[in-house]
Protein backbone atom coordinates (compact mmCIF):
# COMPACT_ATOMS: atom_id res chain seq x y z
CA UNK A 1 0.00 0.00 0.00
CA UNK A 2 3.40 2.40 0.95
CA UNK A 3 4.39 1.23 -2.61
CA UNK A 4 1.18 2.43 -4.43
CA UNK A 5 1.03 5.35 -2.45
CA UNK A 6 4.22 6.69 -3.55
CA UNK A 7 3.79 5.74 -6.47
CA UNK A 8 0.25 7.67 -6.67
CA UNK A 9 2.35 10.71 -5.57
CA UNK A 10 5.22 10.95 -7.86
CA UNK A 11 2.19 10.68 -10.57
CA UNK A 12 0.03 13.46 -9.01
CA UNK A 13 2.83 15.74 -8.66
CA UNK A 14 4.43 15.17 -12.73
CA UNK A 15 1.31 15.68 -13.54
CA UNK A 16 0.96 18.51 -11.50
CA UNK A 17 4.19 19.76 -12.81
CA UNK A 18 3.42 19.91 -16.64
CA UNK A 19 -0.03 20.59 -16.13
CA UNK A 20 0.45 23.85 -14.65
CA UNK A 21 3.83 24.65 -17.45
CA UNK A 22 1.32 23.59 -20.28
CA UNK A 23 -1.60 26.54 -19.33
CA UNK A 24 1.53 28.83 -20.72
CA UNK A 25 2.32 27.14 -23.44
CA UNK A 26 -0.22 24.56 -24.55
CA UNK A 27 2.14 21.80 -25.53
CA UNK A 28 4.86 19.54 -24.30
CA UNK A 29 7.16 21.05 -21.64
CA UNK A 30 10.77 21.09 -22.11
CA UNK A 31 12.74 20.62 -19.36
CA UNK A 32 15.96 20.77 -21.02
CA UNK A 33 16.74 22.52 -23.74
CA UNK A 34 19.26 21.69 -25.88
CA UNK A 35 22.57 23.98 -26.84
CA UNK A 36 25.81 22.68 -27.39
CA UNK A 37 28.52 24.32 -25.77
CA UNK A 38 32.55 22.81 -25.80
CA UNK A 39 33.10 21.46 -22.65
CA UNK A 40 29.78 21.07 -21.82
CA UNK A 41 28.06 17.08 -21.84
CA UNK A 42 24.57 18.66 -20.72
CA UNK A 43 24.11 21.70 -23.29
CA UNK A 44 23.59 18.39 -25.72
CA UNK A 45 20.69 17.03 -23.84
CA UNK A 46 17.12 18.00 -24.90
CA UNK A 47 14.21 16.77 -22.64
CA UNK A 48 10.58 16.90 -23.10
CA UNK A 49 7.87 15.38 -21.08
CA UNK A 50 3.82 15.34 -22.16
CA UNK A 51 0.85 13.22 -22.04
CA UNK A 52 -2.69 12.99 -21.73
CA UNK A 53 -5.31 12.77 -18.85
CA UNK A 54 -8.89 10.55 -20.30
CA UNK A 55 -11.53 9.93 -18.64
CA UNK A 56 -14.20 8.21 -19.90
CA UNK A 57 -17.99 7.35 -20.36
CA UNK A 58 -18.78 4.26 -22.22
CA UNK A 59 -22.93 3.29 -22.18
CA UNK A 60 -23.58 0.46 -24.66
CA UNK A 61 -27.20 -0.65 -25.45
CA UNK A 62 -28.11 -3.84 -23.99
CA UNK A 63 -25.89 -6.03 -21.68
CA UNK A 64 -22.20 -4.92 -21.62
CA UNK A 65 -21.01 -7.92 -19.52
CA UNK A 66 -17.65 -7.41 -18.50
CA UNK A 67 -17.19 -4.03 -19.22
CA UNK A 68 -20.54 -2.85 -17.16
CA UNK A 69 -17.86 -0.59 -15.20
CA UNK A 70 -17.71 1.65 -18.36
CA UNK A 71 -20.79 3.15 -17.91
CA UNK A 72 -19.50 4.55 -14.15
CA UNK A 73 -16.59 5.80 -15.92
CA UNK A 74 -12.99 4.81 -16.59
CA UNK A 75 -9.65 5.51 -17.47
CA UNK A 76 -9.37 5.92 -21.46
CA UNK A 77 -6.30 5.89 -21.96
CA UNK A 78 -3.84 8.19 -19.81
CA UNK A 79 -0.56 7.88 -20.40
CA UNK A 80 2.51 10.77 -19.67
CA UNK A 81 5.32 10.71 -22.13
CA UNK A 82 9.33 11.50 -21.66
CA UNK A 83 11.37 11.78 -24.74
CA UNK A 84 15.09 12.63 -24.69
CA UNK A 85 17.27 13.86 -27.64
CA UNK A 86 20.87 13.92 -27.01
CA UNK A 87 23.74 15.39 -29.88
CA UNK A 88 26.30 13.23 -30.81
CA UNK A 89 28.31 14.68 -34.16
CA UNK A 90 26.66 16.07 -37.04
CA UNK A 91 23.47 15.67 -37.96
CA UNK A 92 23.40 12.30 -35.54
CA UNK A 93 21.67 12.00 -32.11
CA UNK A 94 20.87 9.59 -29.98
CA UNK A 95 17.43 9.19 -28.84
CA UNK A 96 15.09 7.66 -25.90
CA UNK A 97 11.49 7.70 -25.63
CA UNK A 98 9.26 6.07 -22.63
CA UNK A 99 5.47 6.02 -22.58
CA UNK A 100 3.67 4.97 -19.54
CA UNK A 101 0.20 4.12 -18.93
CA UNK A 102 -1.79 4.80 -16.17
CA UNK A 103 -5.14 3.28 -15.09
CA UNK A 104 -6.18 6.19 -12.03
CA UNK A 105 -9.30 4.37 -11.19
CA UNK A 106 -6.85 1.44 -10.56
CA UNK A 107 -4.16 2.89 -8.72
CA UNK A 108 -6.61 4.57 -6.43
CA UNK A 109 -8.99 1.55 -5.69
CA UNK A 110 -11.76 3.03 -6.97
CA UNK A 111 -14.34 0.12 -7.44
CA UNK A 112 -16.66 -0.42 -10.39
CA UNK A 113 -14.84 1.57 -12.60
CA UNK A 114 -11.49 -0.53 -13.91
CA UNK A 115 -11.78 -4.24 -15.45
CA UNK A 116 -10.85 -7.04 -12.90
CA UNK A 117 -7.23 -7.58 -12.18
CA UNK A 118 -6.57 -4.49 -14.52
CA UNK A 119 -2.75 -3.35 -14.11
CA UNK A 120 -2.17 0.54 -12.38
CA UNK A 121 0.39 1.36 -14.63
CA UNK A 122 1.81 -0.65 -18.02
CA UNK A 123 4.26 -0.19 -20.52
CA UNK A 124 2.79 1.55 -23.41
CA UNK A 125 6.67 2.20 -25.34
CA UNK A 126 9.81 2.16 -24.18
CA UNK A 127 12.80 2.50 -27.01
CA UNK A 128 15.91 4.05 -28.24
CA UNK A 129 18.26 4.49 -31.02
CA UNK A 130 19.71 7.21 -33.40
CA UNK A 131 18.38 9.55 -35.71
CA UNK A 132 19.80 11.31 -38.35
CA UNK A 133 18.32 14.08 -41.05
CA UNK A 134 20.84 12.19 -43.73
CA UNK A 135 20.82 8.68 -42.36
CA UNK A 136 17.30 8.01 -41.03
CA UNK A 137 15.84 7.04 -37.71
CA UNK A 138 17.33 3.30 -36.50
CA UNK A 139 15.34 2.26 -32.83
CA UNK A 140 15.06 -0.81 -31.09
CA UNK A 141 12.55 -1.40 -28.22
CA UNK A 142 8.52 -1.58 -28.02
CA UNK A 143 7.44 0.93 -30.09
CA UNK A 144 4.54 1.56 -32.67
CA UNK A 145 4.63 -0.61 -35.48
CA UNK A 146 5.24 0.10 -38.85
CA UNK A 147 1.86 -1.24 -40.05
CA UNK A 148 0.23 0.85 -37.70
CA UNK A 149 2.68 4.39 -38.42
CA UNK A 150 1.40 3.77 -42.03
CA UNK A 151 -1.72 2.36 -41.90
CA UNK A 152 -3.50 2.00 -38.76
CA UNK A 153 -2.40 5.81 -37.27
CA UNK A 154 -4.56 7.21 -40.34
CA UNK A 155 -8.18 6.23 -39.21
CA UNK A 156 -7.39 6.27 -35.60
CA UNK A 157 -8.95 9.31 -34.78
CA UNK A 158 -11.95 8.86 -33.46
CA UNK A 159 -12.70 7.11 -29.86
CA UNK A 160 -14.57 4.40 -30.26
CA UNK A 161 -12.85 2.94 -33.34
CA UNK A 162 -9.79 0.18 -34.04
CA UNK A 163 -12.80 -2.13 -34.47
CA UNK A 164 -12.09 -3.31 -37.84
CA UNK A 165 -8.20 -2.59 -37.95
CA UNK A 166 -5.46 -5.49 -37.53
CA UNK A 167 -3.57 -3.28 -34.67
CA UNK A 168 -5.86 -4.41 -31.58
CA UNK A 169 -7.46 -7.61 -33.29
CA UNK A 170 -5.24 -10.59 -32.94
CA UNK A 171 -4.10 -12.48 -30.25
CA UNK A 172 -2.39 -9.32 -28.71
CA UNK A 173 -1.16 -6.29 -30.90
CA UNK A 174 2.17 -5.69 -28.27
CA UNK A 175 2.93 -9.67 -29.57
CA UNK A 176 1.97 -10.02 -32.51
CA UNK A 177 4.24 -7.09 -34.38
CA UNK A 178 0.70 -5.28 -35.35
CA UNK A 179 0.70 -2.34 -33.18
CA UNK A 180 3.10 -1.39 -30.20
CA UNK A 181 5.48 -4.02 -30.98
CA UNK A 182 7.96 -5.61 -28.73
CA UNK A 183 11.33 -6.19 -28.95
CA UNK A 184 11.38 -4.62 -32.75
CA UNK A 185 14.43 -2.67 -34.90
CA UNK A 186 12.49 -0.51 -36.49
CA UNK A 187 14.30 1.87 -39.41
CA UNK A 188 12.66 5.11 -41.04
CA UNK A 189 14.02 7.69 -43.85
CA UNK A 190 12.41 9.70 -46.41
CA UNK A 191 13.55 9.80 -50.12
CA UNK A 192 11.88 12.77 -51.77
CA UNK A 193 7.96 12.59 -50.87
CA UNK A 194 8.22 9.02 -49.83
CA UNK A 195 8.70 7.89 -45.95
CA UNK A 196 10.28 3.98 -46.22
CA UNK A 197 10.08 2.10 -43.08
CA UNK A 198 10.99 -1.32 -42.41
CA UNK A 199 11.03 -3.53 -38.99
CA UNK A 200 12.60 -6.99 -37.86
CA UNK A 201 10.53 -8.70 -34.83
CA UNK A 202 12.75 -10.45 -32.90
CA UNK A 203 11.66 -13.70 -30.63
CA UNK A 204 9.41 -12.96 -27.80
CA UNK A 205 8.46 -14.34 -24.78
CA UNK A 206 5.35 -16.69 -24.31
CA UNK A 207 1.85 -14.83 -24.02
CA UNK A 208 -0.56 -16.65 -22.08
CA UNK A 209 -4.01 -16.04 -23.74
CA UNK A 210 -6.06 -16.96 -20.75
CA UNK A 211 -7.59 -20.22 -21.90
CA UNK A 212 -4.63 -22.80 -21.12
CA UNK A 213 -2.52 -22.27 -23.99
CA UNK A 214 0.87 -20.17 -25.41
CA UNK A 215 1.47 -17.77 -27.75
CA UNK A 216 5.60 -17.38 -28.81
CA UNK A 217 6.53 -14.92 -31.33
CA UNK A 218 9.45 -16.56 -33.03
CA UNK A 219 10.23 -13.67 -35.38
CA UNK A 220 9.03 -11.73 -38.08
CA UNK A 221 9.38 -8.10 -40.10
CA UNK A 222 7.27 -5.80 -42.15
CA UNK A 223 7.85 -2.97 -44.63
CA UNK A 224 5.44 0.51 -45.14
CA UNK A 225 5.56 3.48 -47.40
CA UNK A 226 3.85 6.56 -46.70
CA UNK A 227 3.61 9.17 -50.44
CA UNK A 228 2.97 12.13 -49.60
CA UNK A 229 1.26 13.24 -52.65
CA UNK A 230 0.40 16.57 -51.91
CA UNK A 231 0.30 18.77 -48.66
CA UNK A 232 -3.09 17.60 -47.62
CA UNK A 233 -3.09 14.12 -48.96
CA UNK A 234 -1.19 11.22 -47.89
CA UNK A 235 -1.56 7.40 -48.84
CA UNK A 236 0.25 4.38 -47.20
CA UNK A 237 0.66 0.45 -47.32
CA UNK A 238 2.47 -1.78 -45.36
CA UNK A 239 2.81 -5.48 -44.74
CA UNK A 240 3.53 -7.05 -41.68
CA UNK A 241 4.80 -10.86 -41.16
CA UNK A 242 4.88 -12.89 -37.84
CA UNK A 243 5.96 -16.30 -37.65
CA UNK A 244 4.43 -17.81 -34.03
CA UNK A 245 4.05 -21.06 -32.62
CA UNK A 246 1.11 -21.70 -30.77
CA UNK A 247 1.23 -24.85 -27.53
CA UNK A 248 -1.08 -26.49 -25.64
CA UNK A 249 1.17 -27.66 -22.37
CA UNK A 250 -1.86 -29.76 -21.49
CA UNK A 251 -1.72 -32.13 -24.66
CA UNK A 252 2.07 -31.43 -25.84
CA UNK A 253 -0.09 -30.58 -29.04
CA UNK A 254 1.65 -27.25 -30.87
CA UNK A 255 1.35 -25.53 -34.32
CA UNK A 256 3.67 -23.01 -36.34
CA UNK A 257 1.81 -20.14 -37.80
CA UNK A 258 2.71 -17.44 -40.37
CA UNK A 259 0.58 -14.46 -40.28
CA UNK A 260 0.42 -11.88 -42.32
CA UNK A 261 -1.40 -8.36 -42.33
CA UNK A 262 -1.50 -6.41 -45.65
CA UNK A 263 -3.27 -2.72 -45.80
CA UNK A 264 -3.12 0.05 -47.20
CA UNK A 265 -5.01 3.77 -46.51
CA UNK A 266 -5.09 7.79 -47.56
CA UNK A 267 -5.55 10.64 -45.13
CA UNK A 268 -6.66 13.82 -46.97
CA UNK A 269 -6.60 17.41 -44.83
CA UNK A 270 -7.77 20.17 -47.86
CA UNK A 271 -8.69 23.15 -45.90
CA UNK A 272 -10.93 22.37 -43.04
CA UNK A 273 -11.82 18.78 -43.87
CA UNK A 274 -10.84 15.90 -42.84
CA UNK A 275 -11.13 12.21 -44.57
CA UNK A 276 -9.26 8.97 -43.62
CA UNK A 277 -10.43 5.94 -45.09
CA UNK A 278 -7.98 2.56 -44.51
CA UNK A 279 -8.18 -1.20 -44.92
CA UNK A 280 -6.72 -4.46 -44.62
CA UNK A 281 -6.38 -8.53 -45.35
CA UNK A 282 -5.76 -10.66 -42.69
CA UNK A 283 -3.87 -14.22 -42.98
CA UNK A 284 -3.73 -16.40 -39.76
CA UNK A 285 -4.52 -13.03 -38.20
CA UNK A 286 -7.69 -13.00 -36.18
CA UNK A 287 -9.29 -15.08 -33.70
CA UNK A 288 -11.42 -18.13 -34.75
CA UNK A 289 -12.64 -18.48 -31.26
CA UNK A 290 -11.85 -21.92 -31.37
CA UNK A 291 -9.46 -23.64 -28.66
CA UNK A 292 -7.41 -26.18 -31.08
CA UNK A 293 -3.76 -25.07 -31.51
CA UNK A 294 -4.48 -26.42 -35.14
CA UNK A 295 -7.48 -23.30 -35.84
CA UNK A 296 -7.03 -21.08 -33.27
CA UNK A 297 -6.66 -18.51 -35.49
CA UNK A 298 -8.98 -17.85 -38.67
CA UNK A 299 -7.72 -18.05 -42.10
CA UNK A 300 -8.91 -15.03 -43.98
CA UNK A 301 -10.43 -11.49 -42.83
CA UNK A 302 -10.77 -8.21 -43.88
CA UNK A 303 -11.86 -5.11 -42.38
CA UNK A 304 -12.33 -1.07 -43.51
CA UNK A 305 -12.48 1.98 -41.57
CA UNK A 306 -13.30 5.50 -42.79
CA UNK A 307 -13.91 9.16 -41.04
CA UNK A 308 -15.27 12.24 -42.49
CA UNK A 309 -15.00 15.37 -40.94
CA UNK A 310 -14.89 19.29 -41.01
CA UNK A 311 -13.72 21.80 -38.10
CA UNK A 312 -15.56 25.04 -37.81
CA UNK A 313 -13.49 28.10 -35.79
CA UNK A 314 -14.78 29.30 -32.79
CA UNK A 315 -11.78 31.45 -30.75
CA UNK A 316 -14.39 32.37 -28.31
CA UNK A 317 -15.84 31.35 -24.41
CA UNK A 318 -12.70 29.14 -24.27
CA UNK A 319 -13.83 27.20 -27.02
CA UNK A 320 -10.97 27.03 -29.80
CA UNK A 321 -13.14 24.51 -32.61
CA UNK A 322 -15.44 22.08 -32.67
CA UNK A 323 -15.49 19.12 -35.32
CA UNK A 324 -18.73 17.44 -36.48
CA UNK A 325 -18.07 14.09 -38.10
CA UNK A 326 -19.25 10.57 -39.34
CA UNK A 327 -17.38 7.32 -39.26
CA UNK A 328 -17.87 3.56 -39.74
CA UNK A 329 -16.27 0.34 -40.18
CA UNK A 330 -16.59 -3.18 -41.32
CA UNK A 331 -14.92 -6.89 -39.78
CA UNK A 332 -16.09 -9.27 -41.85
CA UNK A 333 -14.51 -13.11 -41.75
CA UNK A 334 -13.90 -15.14 -44.80
CA UNK A 335 -13.80 -18.84 -43.35
CA UNK A 336 -13.11 -20.01 -40.75
CA UNK A 337 -15.46 -18.16 -38.45
CA UNK A 338 -19.08 -17.16 -39.87
CA UNK A 339 -18.76 -13.35 -37.92
CA UNK A 340 -19.15 -9.66 -39.52
CA UNK A 341 -19.29 -6.13 -38.07
CA UNK A 342 -20.35 -2.76 -39.45
CA UNK A 343 -20.28 0.40 -36.97
CA UNK A 344 -21.54 3.32 -38.15
CA UNK A 345 -21.65 6.51 -36.41
CA UNK A 346 -21.51 10.38 -35.75
CA UNK A 347 -19.75 12.37 -33.26
CA UNK A 348 -18.98 15.90 -32.59
CA UNK A 349 -15.37 16.98 -31.24
CA UNK A 350 -14.76 20.15 -28.94
CA UNK A 351 -11.60 21.41 -28.62
CA UNK A 352 -10.82 23.93 -25.40
CA UNK A 353 -8.27 26.54 -24.43
CA UNK A 354 -5.38 25.29 -22.15
CA UNK A 355 -4.91 21.56 -24.14
CA UNK A 356 -8.93 20.17 -23.01
CA UNK A 357 -11.34 18.49 -25.02
CA UNK A 358 -14.36 16.47 -25.65
CA UNK A 359 -15.65 13.86 -27.29
CA UNK A 360 -19.51 12.52 -28.23
CA UNK A 361 -20.10 9.77 -30.21
CA UNK A 362 -23.24 7.26 -30.81
CA UNK A 363 -22.34 4.35 -32.99
CA UNK A 364 -24.75 2.06 -34.11
CA UNK A 365 -24.00 -1.42 -34.39
CA UNK A 366 -24.75 -4.39 -36.52
CA UNK A 367 -23.10 -7.73 -35.76
CA UNK A 368 -23.17 -11.00 -35.65
CA UNK A 369 -23.37 -11.39 -31.72
CA UNK A 370 -26.30 -8.75 -31.71
CA UNK A 371 -23.87 -6.12 -29.80
CA UNK A 372 -25.95 -3.12 -29.03
CA UNK A 373 -25.49 1.07 -29.95
CA UNK A 374 -22.77 3.11 -28.10
CA UNK A 375 -22.75 5.94 -26.27
CA UNK A 376 -19.67 7.82 -25.75
CA UNK A 377 -18.27 11.02 -23.69
CA UNK A 378 -14.54 11.48 -23.51
CA UNK A 379 -13.34 14.08 -21.42
CA UNK A 380 -9.41 14.99 -22.15
CA UNK A 381 -6.67 16.43 -21.01
CA UNK A 382 -3.43 17.11 -22.90
CA UNK A 383 0.17 18.67 -22.04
Amino acid sequence: MLTKMRVLSQAVGLALVMGGASFAANAEVTLIKQDPQAGDPLSRLNFTVGGSIRPQFNNLTGDDGKNAYKRNGFDGGTRFRFLADYYLFDDVSWVGYYELGVNIPALFDWGNHYAAKAHDTSRRMLYTGFQSKTWGKLTFGQQNSVYYDVVGAKTDIWDYDMLAQAPGNGINGDYDGSYRSRKMLKYKNTFGNADVLASYLFADNEYLPGDGLRYKRQGGGSLGVDYHLSKELTWGAAWNYTRADMRNPGTGDDKTWNQNIYGTSLSWKPDSWTFSLGGGYYQNYLLSKKKGVDNYFAGDAWGIEYLAGYTIPVGNYGLKTFMPYVMGDRLEYVNDRDYQRIDNGVGITFQLDYGFRVDYEHVFTSSSDNLGDMNLVRLRYDF
